[in-house]
């Protein structure tokens, strides 16, 4: 009985999030350009006139199309924009962690169950083992490698891996990408508002976020290049692109 609840709990939260990513007035908004303009205008409107609390706001809707399975780019971009760039930062940050987190647990109370009979099957078990071997590694590695946000949440929760394993990965892994997402959205706008010639191109808090953008390019093969560090073979490393495919 406790399975088939989970089972419907879970077919309940499948059809939730498929009817706001496809048929929901929403979808505009997270996944056209002219879309994500007018909810970054809402949200810099509405932070502006209700104050400290329009983070709490934020949060709260960061973490929860986290959880939906929006792009975490389209929030990280918003609190860019809104915030500036180090508390931009800080909030993105603590959003996107409290939303891997609600997915993961997610996955492991309503899928966990279901999925270990799966993953007792010989091409799954290899990487179902290994990642409750060394989880911590395997989930910074993916993180830096820039897989997916909330899908490798879910895809930890149904795993072996231990809670601890995934949210150390997780806290050590997303500050780069959201650190770049983050400047390079307040840069945009800063851009927008003082831009007079070309030279405002060379303004520091311009030239930052640039560098920083094109340097991420070079992150996921730096990591890959190192992947012994963090114990993944070249055997998981194909698991992985076949998993993230």
């Amino acid at each position: 009985m406790k399975k088939f609840i989970k089972i419907i709990l879970f077919l309940i939260f499948l059809g939730i999030v498929i009817y706001i990513l496809k048929f929901s007035p929403l979808s505009y908004y997270f996944f056209t350009d002219e879309g994500r303009i007018i909810l970054q205008e809402k949200f810099q409107y509405y932070t502006q006139k209700i104050g400290i609390w329009g983070i709490f706001v934020f949060i709260g809707f960061y973490a929860l199309s986290i959880m939906l399975f929006v792009p975490a780019s389209v929030f990280t971009s918003i609190g860019g924009v809104v915030f500036g760039n180090w508390l931009g930062f800080l909030i993105n940050y603590i959003s996107a962690l409290i939303g891997g987190v609600l997915s993961f647990l997610i996955a492991r109370y309503l899928l966990r169950d279901f999925a270990a009979k799966i993953l007792q099957h010989k091409h799954f078990k290899k990487f179902d083992d290994k990642i409750a071997e060394r989880g911590f590694s395997i989930i910074l590695y993916m993180r830096l490698m820039f897989v997916p946000f909330t899908y490798l949440s879910f895809a930890a929760g149904v795993s072996q891996i231990n809670f601890k394993s995934f949210f150390l990965g997780t806290v050590f892994g997303v500050g780069p990408g959201i650190l770049v997402i983050t400047f390079l959205a307040s840069a945009v706008k800063q851009l927008i508002l003082i831009y007079k010639s070309p030279l405002d191109l060379l303004r520091p808090d311009i030239i930052l976020p640039v560098a920083l953008f094109i340097f991420s390019f070079f992150i996921p093969p730096l990591i890959k290049h190192y992947k012994e560090k963090f114990y993944i073979s070249n055997e998981l490393e194909k698991e992985i692109e076949e998993d993230v495919k």
